[in-house]
């Protein structure tokens, strides 16, 4: 059985469906995200934001699996821990979260090629992604 993420604050009652949304997360190599999730609070998830994560061609499902890809990035550059915490230290609501990741991906995408290497230095030192 797969570690459960501590971070989620469940605001339904479906063992289930809670169970699911943590696999996705693990299913789908999103597991560094939540390295430091201890020192963060608490991210409210609502029965219709883990039906969207769950829902084959759902936009939170891709979104997800988009930054999936990207999170190997350069993942031994030396801000990539800080980057992936700030991710869920500021969010306090899976709408939040999801607002940041799109933001996080369309900013990545904008980086040259030949400084993605260095992507998460860039990420995390960017002023408009704060």
């Amino acid at each position: 059985m797969e570690q459960k993420f501590l971070i989620f604050d469940y605001r339904f009652n479906n063992e289930e469906l809670e169970k699911e949304f943590n696999d996705f997360f693990h299913a789908n190599n999103l597991d560094p995200l939540f390295t430091n999730e201890h020192m963060a609070g608490n991210i409210t998830v609502s029965y219709v934001d883990a039906k969207s994560v769950l829902n084959e061609g759902g936009s939170y499902q891709k979104t997800l699996k988009d930054f999936s890809e990207l999170i190997t990035l350069a993942n031994d550059n030396k801000s990539y821990e800080e980057a992936m915490f700030r991710i869920i230290y500021e969010a306090r609501s899976f709408q939040a979260f999801m607002r940041k990741i799109k933001q996080l991906i369309n900013h990545i995408k904008t980086i040259e090629e030949n400084k993605k290497h260095n992507t998460w230095n860039i990420v995390w030192y960017n002023k408009d992604l704060k």
